[in-house]
């Protein structure tokens, strides 16, 4: 009997033996011992396991994080892209208007941006400086610079040494450069009726007759694109409009090739105008900028070489 083991397990209904021999006494110990391994070995993994996913879910956030990031550097990369094209792009529109070549080309963007702001600068000045665009709302022309028949004395052909702008009576009428009121004349009875006369840099002046009112006196300065008058038709007009001129150094010039004068043309004139000593209005315009940019920065007066007008270019421009 030593080889077997008696199990008593008693009830309210009674007792009830069981013999249990030493080989499933081992086995159910083994199995008992083999099973708590079990379960600790599971609650270990399960541990484990609940670690890892803890590390899975957090290297999982980061990735995350780090692809929201990455979306971000590349929006920021393509925003920095397209403005730098942009940028080449205004540049590239700068370089055209300025008419600028040679070592432009060949320069970093900083020297690139530094001569395109200085010779658009000096071409803007000059436009500002030198009759430019139309001084009045422009509606068309009943007269063109040049010889004609006189419109009140038709048996007389004489020089039209302007041009007549059609207008109604009131229309604004705008300085056409920069400059000083010369003359200011109220006659509405007799040849231009009431005129103003603006005198301009470098030689440059601008008549401006037939009006209805004038709103300067003779030695006020006034800016380019002020209202300096309305337009009439006093003198020998036969109908309201602006008598436009452009003179330069009392020469009368065709006005209209100023009135299209802008940026976007700005060497055309230099072919269709050759009366007026463009290189010398180029180096007096390279002083004025300089100077301008030694007040500015309170330097020392120091000469920079003039930009070129390009003064033999020529223009098929209307």
């Amino acid at each position: 009997m030593r080889d077997k083991t008696t199990i008593t397990i008693t009830t309210l209904n009674g007792s009830k033996s069981f013999t249990v021999g030493e080989f499933a006494k081992s086995f159910a110990v083994y199995a008992l011992i083999g099973l708590l391994a079990v379960i600790i070995i599971g609650a270990l993994s399960i541990y484990f396991l609940l670690g890892e996913m803890e590390n899975f879910n957090r290297l999982k956030e980061q990735h995350k994080s780090l692809l929201m990031t990455s979306e971000s550097f590349k929006e920021a990369i393509e925003e920095n892209n397209a403005t730098i094209s942009e940028l080449s792009e205004k540049i590239a529109d700068i370089e055209s208007i300025a008419g600028l070549t040679g070592d432009f080309e060949n320069a970093d963007m900083a020297s690139k941006l530094d001569l395109a702001r200085i010779s658009l600068s000096e071409r803007m000045l000059t436009l500002r400086s030198v009759p430019s665009g139309t001084p009045i709302e422009y509606r068309g022309t009943t007269s063109d610079f040049g010889w004609r028949t006189h419109p009140l004395r038709r048996a007389q052909r004489e020089f039209h040494t302007g041009i007549d702008l059609r207008a109604r009576v009131g229309t604004p009428v705008y300085a056409a450069a920069d400059g000083v009121v010369k003359l200011t004349r109220q006659n509405p009875t007799v040849g231009y009726g009431n005129l103003i006369t603006l005198s301009h840099a470098f030689g440059f002046e601008s008549l401006y007759a037939h009006l209805d009112r004038i709103l300067v006196q003779q030695g006020a300065f006034v800016k380019k694109g002020q209202i300096i008058a309305h337009s009439g038709n006093t003198g020998y007009s036969n109908g309201p409009h602006l008598h436009y001129e452009v003179r330069y150094l009392n020469k009368p010039l065709d006005p209209t090739a100023f009135m299209e004068w802008d940026l976007k043309n700005y060497e055309a004139i230099f072919g269709k105008e050759k009366r007026v000593q463009w290189d010398s209005v180029a180096k007096g315009i390279a002083w004025q900028w300089t100077l301008l940019e030694q007040l500015s920065s309170q330097r020392e007066p120091k000469l920079q070489a003039p930009s070129k007008l390009n003064a033999n270019s020529t223009s098929t421009d209307k």
